[in-house]
């Protein structure tokens, strides 16, 4: 069969099934991030997706299904894109705290890049602090994610003999944490008015800071 024929052969249903399902979890995420997950109906995620109430509830048989799959969308994003948390690490000559300022610069540039993607987690990390506690098992989960994959630069540090021996990567991680989702939710709030560079170098200079500081 030809490139050609092949363009032009009909989608299988699974394929479209597949498709109509990324849909529905994109419009999803759009929607959280705009209302929240609880004043967001299936209803609205259908229209937003170009299809029905009926086909996102056939699909995901819950609105609760659907917010689980756009959890783990956002999460899967994180875990796979290379970018974000390269593969190889140790194979890397840069010291691991170099590494860790390119990590703070990509994390912070794609909080920009995707403030939908982004928006829709804080905002769901907030109803899951209050109003919404039963998705709290997968915001601990992205919690974790996040947590490890700075305490890999951390671990590396100190096994190169880089960074002190007295660090707690655990703790650091959750320090570093903190400061990039505090200027995440500043740049979500207030895109036109911070410089993204400047800021980016000021969280860079921080984490050095609360290396030394141990």
């Amino acid at each position: 069969m030809s490139p050609a024929t092949a363009a032009l052969r009909p989608r299988k249903n699974p394929e479209r099934r597949q498709e109509s399902s990324q849909r529905i979890i994109e419009a999803a995420t759009e929607l959280f991030a705009e209302k929240g997950y609880q004043r967001t109906t299936l209803i609205e995620i259908g229209r937003r997706a170009g299809c029905t109430g009926t086909l996102v509830s056939n699909r995901f048989g819950s609105k609760d299904r659907v917010l689980r799959a756009v959890i783990a969308h956002i999460l899967n994003r994180f875990e796979t894109d290379e970018t974000l948390s390269p593969p190889s690490k140790e194979s890397d000559p840069r010291p691991a705290a170099a590494q860790l300022e390119t990590f703070v610069a990509t994390y912070l540039k794609d909080v920009a890049a995707r403030g939908s993607r982004i928006r829709a987690l804080y905002v769901l990390m907030g109803e899951g602090l209050g109003s919404l506690p039963e998705i709290g098992e997968e915001i601990a989960h992205v919690n974790q994610v996040f947590r490890g994959e700075i305490m890999t630069y951390l671990t590396l540090g100190m096994e190169r003999g880089e960074l002190p021996s007295s660090l707690d990567p655990a703790i650091l991680a959750g320090l570093i944490i903190g400061l990039l989702r505090g200027v995440a939710m500043q740049i979500l709030a207030e895109p036109a008015h911070l410089p993204l560079d400047a800021l980016i170098t000021a969280c860079q200079k921080s984490v050095q800071a609360m290396i030394r500081a141990g």
